[in-house]
């Protein structure tokens, strides 16, 4: 027998963890009062959908969710998904369900279960265990005939055949916690054992608990907004398939995703005297608030114009090249303009509402803003980058086999991760070139020029205190971006000569 090589090269290999993940800044969570199947329990809180048809399957054609969600599939680039959330908006009463055993797809033929004249199994239906035996098959006429026939044998259930799946299926007659249905089982014996023939053993069949009639109680959109996050915390923006919110539900919802960490809410305004800058609006509340992560849009007649808006805003990829976006003069497909004075405009503009509307004979957005007059762009994109800035730090001290150091050397190595996304920055048209006219630090004053459209420093770790050196903490990462922004008008002088 030859000795192994690993007497002389011993390799071993070392595996990197995997890093937390960037957040999805593109995932719209639609928060719904409709009651579907998703919803028909106590405890769904989402479902996930990747078409109209998908919504409408699950909520109907005619149901506000299909309407929200029609605006939303209707734009383009059309979204790859939405996030479907329910709002217990009124107190409901849920009835009581009964146990469902799902068997597994039957192979067994007909004529299978026809040679089987003495079949026996055991179950337990609640607290009950039924030993059914002396099951005759043999003058069954298809497989429904066969389900029957078992039917019969086992009190306490309706033991039907599905056609499509190719399964039976068990369903406890009395609904509630007591009836749950066990799996199949050999109780041992004279006969034939069908529990697997049947595929109602573990293993091939699913059991679904029955459940207990429960009152949900009513609750708020703040209230669902954190349900959601319990479950699901990457969501970025949320609306509201609910046509007549009133003005404390906005309110408190709008409030809600201000205090969240990097998230948005859209609503659509049909109502003229809340575009109107007067202290009983709540639009002009929320402005006074500075609440900055509301993004409003003025549409007379569509009372879902905001998904379009936030399906086209939503839709950049921050991976690919010169993919950041702004939102004057874009599209919303689904969405009829509106004919708008330069009174209404004005007023929207000086709340920050946005609004569709002609521009001569062309159809687009204006202003692009979120309330308060920030650009929703820059929203957009500063959450994108500290998310991902977070994340590169984050992964080079997480995925490091060994340690980065508290020095000088082991900065340069957090620095390296940020200075990665700044260039991703650079590469999407988040950041360009330009004077800097913030404060100085480090090397960089105000009036340099940022060659790169970035800048990133750390002071020196020798510089650091003695208790943040002990709690080993590092010197404080600064950086300075230069949005590219965008150009919305320009002045054209001509001159001209005789």
């Amino acid at each position: 027998m030859s000795l192994p090589l690993s007497k002389i090269v011993n390799v071993q290999l070392n595996v990197p963890p995997v890093s937390a993940a960037r957040r999805d800044f593109g995932l719209l969570a639609l928060f719904t009062p409709d009651i579907s199947s998703p919803f028909a329990g106590a405890t769904g809180r989402y479902v996930y959908a990747a078409s109209q048809a998908e919504v409408e399957s699950l909520f109907g054609t005619n149901s506000q969710t299909a309407a929200a969600a029609r605006r939303f599939w209707a734009q383009t680039p059309k979204p790859k998904q939405m996030l479907i959330a329910r709002w217990n908006k009124a107190e409901r009463n849920i009835a009581a369900t009964a146990s469902v055993l799902r068997g597994g797809i039957v192979t067994a033929t007909l004529a299978a279960f026809k040679a089987i004249t003495d079949g026996r199994f055991r179950i337990t239906v609640g607290a009950n265990t039924v030993n059914a035996s002396a099951i005759d098959f043999s003058g069954a006429a298809d497989m429904a005939a066969v389900a029957a026939l078992i039917s019969a044998k086992v009190a306490g259930t309706t033991i039907t055949w599905d056609a499509v799946g190719k399964r039976f299926v068990v369903t406890a007659t009395a609904a509630g916690t007591a009836s749950n249905i066990g799996f199949a089982t050999d109780q041992g014996g004279a006969g034939t054992y069908i529990g697997s023939t049947a595929m109602l053993q573990d293993g091939q069949a699913s059991a679904t608990p029955g459940s207990a009639a429960v009152t949900i109680a009513a609750e708020t959109l703040p209230a669902a907004f954190a349900a959601l996050q319990d479950v699901v915390p990457g969501w970025y923006a949320a609306a509201v398939a609910d046509p007549g919110l009133t003005d404390d539900e906005i309110e408190a919802a709008s409030d809600w995703i201000q205090a969240a960490a990097g998230k948005v809410i859209g609503f659509t305004i049909t109502n003229a005297d809340q575009i109107e800058d007067v202290p009983a609006n709540v639009y002009r509340q929320l402005f006074d608030k500075r609440n900055d992560r509301t993004v409003a849009i003025y549409d007379k007649t569509d009372s879902y114009g905001i998904l379009s808006y936030l399906a086209r805003a939503l839709s950049v990829n921050f991976a690919a090249n010169n993919s950041t976006i702004t939102m004057k003069f874009k599209q919303l497909p689904g969405v009829a303009a509106d004919e708008l004075t330069s009174t209404e405009a004005a007023k929207c503009t000086a709340l920050g509402i946005n609004y569709y509307a002609y521009f001569d004979e062309s159809p687009m957005v204006a202003e692009g803003t979120v309330i308060g007059g920030r650009f929703f762009d820059e929203v957009h994109i500063l959450d994108w980058f500290v998310d991902a800035a977070q994340k590169e730090v984050f992964s080079a001290l997480y995925a490091s086999p060994t340690k980065v150091p508290l020095t000088d050397a082991g900065n340069h190595v957090l620095i390296a991760r940020v200075q990665k996304v700044c260039r991703e920055g650079v590469k999407n048209g988040a950041f360009a070139p330009g004077v800097w006219n913030g404060d100085g630090f480090g090397a960089l004053a105000t009036g340099d020029r940022l060659e790169d459209g970035f800048y990133v420093w750390a002071n020196t770790v020798d510089n650091l205190s003695t208790s943040d050196r002990e709690a080993r903490r590092t010197t404080p990462i600064q950086v300075a971006l230069k949005l590219a922004s965008a150009i919305h008008s320009v002045d054209v002088l001509v001159n001209f000569d005789r």
